[in-house]
């Protein structure tokens, strides 16, 4: 794979990674109602933390893709690093 195609790859990976990512987290809040059967129940909770999963899959992924296209894509390479760690950074110092 191209190094410019791998900067481009893990762009559209970080985007993806923090849909999902929040996607995941957001689908799990707040309670069920009562008459949902605890089986149904599961099976969201389930499918929530596959889909989160896969959210910080992709932005490791991308991570990865932006390290490996550093030499020829060294501008969007960057962009790709900022855009997973600084988000990643507000989220923990926003909890402190």
């Amino acid at each position: 794979m191209k190094q410019t195609a791998a900067a481009n790859l893990a762009l559209l990976l970080v985007l993806a990674g923090w849909l999902l990512a929040y996607y995941g987290v957001m689908s799990q809040l707040g309670d069920p109602s009562p008459s949902v059967p605890h089986a149904q129940i599961e099976a969201a909770r389930r499918q929530s933390l596959a889909v989160l999963f896969i959210g910080v899959a992709s932005l490791l992924t991308a991570l990865w893709l932006s390290g490996y296209s550093f030499s020829g894509a060294k501008v969007r390479a960057i962009t790709c690093v900022a855009l997973v760690l600084l988000p990643s950074v507000a989220v923990v110092w926003s909890s402190l």
